[in-house]
């Protein structure tokens, strides 16, 4: 038997259904700010043309954005960032990720994640 399943209240849980175990999570929205979004382009721009790379910032690009949609799935089982910087700047409940060299910034408010930054992991002191 097929069922959809819907998260309860936005928790976790396991449905038992016909003897078959099914997990489901809660599905966060994601909303990348406009500071995120330039990040992103600026990033694809020193590659493509400062570099001369076009495919490698295509690529860079995209492996961005999919870690960013992965975050749909799981962005509140990561971690709050211990950094200090990161509290002082993004609030005390801000998180990262990393895709290669750069930093994800973001919040989780309710089931809204908010891209605030990606950043050079070098510059996440």
């Amino acid at each position: 038997m097929n069922r959809a399943l819907n998260g309860i209240n936005g928790e976790y849980g396991i449905l038992n259904c016909s003897n078959q175990y099914i997990l489901f999570m809660p599905n966060y929205t994601i909303y990348l700010t406009s500071t995120a979004q330039d990040d992103i382009e600026d990033i694809y721009h020193y590659i493509a043309y400062e570099l001369c790379e076009p495919l490698t910032a295509q690529n860079y690009r995209r492996g961005i954005m999919e870690s960013i949609r992965k975050l749909s799935i799981y962005g509140g089982s990561i971690a709050i960032s211990q950094r200090e910087s990161i509290q002082k700047r993004w609030g005390p409940k801000a998180r990262t990720i990393t895709y290669k060299k750069m930093t994800i910034i973001f919040n989780v408010i309710n089931d809204v994640i908010y891209i605030r930054r990606i950043i050079a992991g070098s510059l996440v002191i």
